[in-house]
Formats: structure tokens, sequence, C-alpha cells
């Protein structure tokens, strides 16, 4: 007596099916991609505003301004394209070494270059200037009341500054959160769902 051979079904696992790039999940994944990148657009415009506010405050208060070198008269410490934060000082105040940028009275040119000798003059000071990189000290002396002293230089930035402040940047910027604050503000598409009007719990069939 011979028993019937059965056919068994391999135990070995067969490998798992690589999700196609269409599928069901991939765009609520990508949805979701899209709505973090919206909310993280929304937190750098508003920190942007809100750094833009605080230097309006600042510059009220203190006096404070940035300055841009387009020069290499204050190279190596302040190359071309290096932005300073200034505040103003009365000129009797400074000292030989700061650094400060006053206007010439004949051109009004801003010019920022290192303090080499301060003689008080009524109300004001009367400044002589020198670049690092010059030879030889400002032909004239600079007759102020006050100068704007300089803080802190960061390189390279004041390249980008003098950049944004063209037309085309503006036009694009502008553009750009015109386009961010649609995109926030676009009406949600609300979810339909099937058989709306069965009672809960209940099931319908055919």
């Amino acid at each position: 007596m011979t028993e019937p051979l059965t056919r068994t079904r391999s135990s070995s696992p067969l490998p798992p099916a690589a999700p196609a790039v269409g599928g069901a999940g991939f765009w609520p994944v990508m949805f979701r991609v899209l709505k973090v990148s919206r909310e993280v657009a929304l937190t750098v415009v508003a920190l942007l505003g809100l750094l833009c506010i605080v230097a309006l405050v600042l510059g009220f208060i203190y006096k404070a301004s940035f300055v841009v070198f387009r020069t290499g008269s204050m190279e190596p410490l302040y190359p071309v394209g290096a932005l300073s934060l200034t505040v103003q000082v009365p000129a009797g105040s400074l000292v030989p070494g700061d650094v400060v940028s006053v206007k010439r009275s004949e051109s009004g040119v801003l010019v920022t270059h290192r303090v080499v000798s301060v003689e008080p003059d009524g109300s004001g000071a009367s400044l002589r200037l020198k670049g690092d990189a010059n030879s030889s000290e400002d032909p004239l002396p600079y007759n102020v009341d006050t100068a704007q002293k300089v803080l802190a230089t960061v390189p390279a930035v004041g390249s980008w500054v003098m950049a944004m402040r063209g037309p085309g940047f503006i036009g694009g910027a502008t553009l750009a959160v015109a386009v961010l604050v649609v995109w926030a503000y676009w009406p949600k598409r609300v979810a339909r769902h099937k058989n709306v009007g069965d009672p809960v719990g209940e099931t319908t069939g055919r």
C-alpha cells in the first residue's frame, strides 16, 4: 500500500517586492515633505523679518549702521567685500588705532580708515586717518563732531549685501515671498469618504 504523493511548499520566505515609485505611499510622503518645506520656509522668512526689525531698532537707538569695504585700502584686515557694523560716537572719544567711517567735506564720499591722531577742536575733533594698505596718510584732516566707529567685521558678506540691493534680486525676492504666502494660505483639499450617510457601526452589503 502506497501513500499518495503530496506537494509541499517551500518554507523559505520570498523576497519582499520593491515598492513602486508611483504607489499608494508615494504621494502622502511627497505631501508631507512639501508641508515640512513650507513650514521651514515660513520660519526662515519670519526670522529674517525679525532680524530686520531688531536692526532698525538698534540703528535708531545706537545710531548703528553697516559699511561695505569697496576698495583695498584697509587690507588685509578689512578685505574688499567685507561688511562692518559701526556705531556713532563723539569724535573726541576716539583714540589712535580706532577704525572709523567719516565723510569727506568736499565730496561727501564715505571713507573708512584707521585713526592716526586726534586733536580736539571745539565740540568735535580733527582726525588724521590712514588706510592700512596706503603708504601715506589721507591728504586732509577730517573736522567732525561724530564718527562711525567700527565694532565688528565679517569678510565677504558685504558683496552679498550689495548684490541684494540690485533690482533683480529685489524683484525675485518679492516674487518668492508672494508665492510662499499664496502657498501657505492656499485652501486645503477636504478628503471625501464613501458611504457618508451610513450609520456608524453598521455595514452595507449587496
